[in-house]
């Protein structure tokens, strides 16, 4: 991404935030999460490749948990212990790729 995270809070992600993806906070750490439902195991290693290029491209990686039938992904700015920019372009842009699913 090259610039720095925009911290922003959880009012400011909720206005802009894909209507799939949710707010939640885990070790009072607030993060974005979203869970892509599956048929087949082997659409879920496609989707978290297409996620991880994503990643890649963004500089900007998102925890990914696979199984039988979903993929989940969590996300937050490890630097900030909270939400940036950058979770919110990450899902903004995970959503377009996946608009489909």
């Amino acid at each position: 991404m090259g610039n720095s995270p925009v911290p922003l809070s959880i009012e400011q992600i909720r206005k802009e935030l894909p209507a799939t993806w949710e707010v939640l906070t885990i070790d009072v750490v607030p993060k974005i999460a979203r869970v892509y439902k599956l048929s087949q195991y082997l659409d879920g290693i496609k989707v978290i490749t297409v996620l991880a290029n994503l990643a890649n491209e963004m500089d900007h990686h998102p925890e990914i948990l696979l199984s039988y039938s979903s993929v989940r992904v969590e996300l937050y700015t490890h630097s900030l212990k909270g939400l940036s920019s950058f979770d919110l372009q990450f899902a903004i842009s995970a959503e377009n790729l996946f608009s489909n699913l």
